[in-house]
């Protein structure tokens, strides 16, 4: 006789489906505190601007007007600190990385005999931070003072990010390491053709932080480049405009339209500095819970 096979489902206690059905619920309630306020200023952005000025959108658009998206997608400035960030963070992102794993890189090897002392050094500037001052006398002596670079390389490598990546480069077999070494590769060779390879979600995971940092980094730029706005960045430009509440509108508008509309811009203005960081995040999730959960590990 043919023996019935299947999986026996597991019956949840009253306890747990309670505990369950709370943290679903708990989770959910979260989610709407998240995405509502993102749903909101979209909603905003696309709505009639006598509705943005009447304060009558709760959630969904009231109305339907694309007027604001053409002012801002018209302005020159706009376009200029577009650039500009996706440069700062296309640059720094890569600079941050490669420097974070090449510091990480050595103190994760048993070999190196200053591992320790580097690492205590590292842990230690997490806890005693230069101040603002000396940094602003050391980007002017270093001239990089209204240059691109003052936003690049002060940042440069952060001690927690090199911590994680030292954590998770420890986990791989030092096997690899060995094989490599007996056939006569060098370190910038196991390196790059070992353990980078390997690398990908802690990779993922610096390059998440990184290129959030530098897509949201205002105040370094208006500390170290405040006579350059050619190279000031997106974040800046969107400072002025809700704090400084400096106008964009077109020239063609008469002004009782453009004190309706210029509310609505600002909307407009977070939409669009909002939209690219979060289209990258999703083709980086996989590795990014994985890399986050290896590297918190610490010894």
């Amino acid at each position: 006789m043919a023996m019935k096979s299947g999986k026996k489902k597991h019956k949840l206690s009253a306890g747990d489906a309670v505990y369950t059905g709370f943290n679903y619920l708990l989770c959910f309630f979260a989610a709407c505190i998240t995405a509502y306020p993102l749903i909101y200023v979209f909603s905003m952005s696309i709505s009639a601007p006598e509705a943005v000025v009447a304060n009558t959108v709760i959630l969904l658009p009231k109305g339907f007007s694309l007027q604001a998206y053409e002012i801002v997608f018209k302005n020159p400035e706009i376009w200029r600190s577009y650039y500009n960030t996706i440069w700062y963070t296309i640059v720094g992102t890569l600079f941050s990385t490669v420097l974070t794993l090449m510091a990480a890189y050595p103190l994760s090897r048993k070999q190196f005999f200053l591992r320790r002392q580097l690492s205590f050094f590292f842990s230690v500037t997490m806890f005693l931070a230069g101040s603002l001052i000396p940094m602003y006398i050391l980007i002017n002596r270093l001239g990089l003072y209204n240059t691109r670079w003052a936003i690049i390389l002060p940042v440069g490598a952060a001690p927690y990010y090199i911590i994680v990546a030292r954590t998770f480069l420890s986990s791989i077999p030092d096997s690899l390491y060995e094989s490599a070494k007996i056939d006569g590769a060098t370190e910038f060779t196991i390196l790059r053709k070992i353990f980078i390879p390997l690398s990908k979600p802690v990779i993922a995971v610096l390059v998440i932080y990184y290129a959030v940092q530098q897509w949201n980094g205002y105040f370094t730029s208006m500390i170290y480049l405040p006579g350059r706005k050619d190279l000031q960045p997106l974040q800046v430009y969107l400072m002025k405009i809700l704090i400084n509440n400096e106008s964009m509108g077109s020239q063609s508008l008469s002004s009782a339209s453009q004190s309706m509309i210029s509310l609505q811009l600002k909307y407009v203005v977070i939409v669009v500095a909002l939209i690219p960081i979060l289209c990258v995040y999703p083709f980086l999730q996989k590795y990014f819970i994985k890399g986050m959960m290896i590297g918190a590990v610490k010894e």
